[in-house]
């Protein structure tokens, strides 16, 4: 199915959306296999492409976790883009997630269907502020047990874990500082090796 377009910006125009869309409705009304769509309170949403810094940080930090959670026998980690269905109407493609063997059944053939154990988000400039925080908030209410925020500009990893049935931020984490996993148990990794 074809995404229409408008040529002035040469960007896909916004779906019309008279009400809260479901994943089903995400999955028929967006291009199959194209992953620059998320589903954010029932509403379709266009992101942007990721920019070179963004990819380089995640590969990186996606070999390292990929190498430790393979050897280890921990699970499964993915990188974006993966349909990773959070609420009847939040999917989002997380850069990075990480799914433990007792929780494998979540699984989908076509998605992640419920929160991951752990998720790495890298701020892309076409990130707003206002959409971040709305994807902790859904983070946190469906149960992810640690969540990365990287900010390639910066230089920074904060690092929140779940306590008390919140997803509470512990440290902000610079190149100089060894980045440890709740998670993943006896991860450590010097984050000067992603940046």
């Amino acid at each position: 199915m074809a995404t229409p377009t408008d040529y002035r910006t040469k960007r896909p125009r916004k779906f019309p959306q008279p009400k809260l869309l479901t994943y089903e409705d995400y999955a028929r009304l967006t291009p199959p296999d194209s992953g620059n769509y998320e589903l954010h309170n029932g509403k379709i949403v266009f992101m942007d492409f990721p920019i070179p810094i963004h990819q380089e940080i995640s590969s990186r930090l996606n070999a390292f976790l990929g190498v430790y959670v393979l050897t280890q026998k921990l699970g499964k980690l993915y990188a974006a883009p993966m349909d990773t269905k959070f609420t009847e109407h939040d999917t989002f493609q997380p850069d990075l997630l990480f799914i433990s063997t007792e929780r494998l059944s979540l699984i989908g053939d076509k998605k992640i269907e419920g929160a991951p154990d752990l998720v790495v988000e890298i701020l892309s400039p076409g990130n707003e502020a206002k959409e971040m925080s709305y994807k902790r908030h859904v983070y946190e209410t469906s149960g992810v047990r640690e969540y990365w925020f990287i900010e390639p500009e910066k230089r920074t990893l904060s690092q929140y874990e779940r306590v008390d049935e919140e997803l509470r931020w512990q440290r902000t984490l610079t190149p100089d500082d060894t980045l440890r996993s709740v998670v993943l148990e006896g991860f450590e990794l010097k984050l000067a090796l992603i940046f």
